[in-house]
């Protein structure tokens, strides 16, 4: 069995802007050279998949389908700019959310590394030549679970991705 090395991305506060809740796609705004960075990782043969706790679903600021149709315009902006992004998994729980239903603890939920393992099993990633990038603690850890590499983002994600991955494919 062949497995493929991936990046696993956080989405707010890595990719994009993090402006607390980003539900709409007019509110997402890419870091700097992000879609370039995304571009050069597909282009090597990178499965790119972002994993992201939405804990604005359990807390009631947007519903599970303002977030779907988000990740939907993300990924067909993506694709027109020649970037494929495998999967994207997210968490809507938290603890002290009002949404009964995501109302919970969950492993799934970054530091948890549930989003990750899912991800490795289904797509049959080879963790030793991936890596993660994220803006917080909870996505340290994570990755830490899942003996992925992990780096907090830089300001030019594009020459982060690109030295990350010559150091791991050495």
């Amino acid at each position: 069995m062949i497995k493929r090395k991936a990046v696993f991305l956080d989405r707010d506060g890595t990719i994009n802007y993090d402006y607390k809740y980003v539900h709409k796609f007019s509110n997402f705004k890419f870091r700097r050279n992000v879609v370039k960075g995304l571009r050069f990782l597909y282009k090597k043969k990178y499965l790119i998949f972002i994993v992201t706790n939405q804990a604005g679903i359990a807390k009631g600021k947007f519903k599970v389908s303002d977030l779907e149709t988000l990740h939907k315009k993300l990924l067909s902006y993506l694709k027109k700019r020649r970037v494929v992004i495998s999967a994207i998994e997210y968490s809507p729980f938290h603890p002290k959310g009002i949404i009964k239903k995501y109302k919970k603890r969950s492993e799934y939920r970054k530091p948890g590394n549930m989003m990750i393992k899912k991800i490795v099993k289904d797509w049959k990633v080879d963790v030793r030549k991936s890596f993660m990038l994220g803006d917080n603690k909870k996505d340290k850890l994570a990755a830490r679970k899942t003996k992925l590499y992990f780096e907090y983002v830089e300001n030019d994600f594009y020459l982060q991705v690109k030295k990350i991955s010559k150091k791991i494919n050495q």
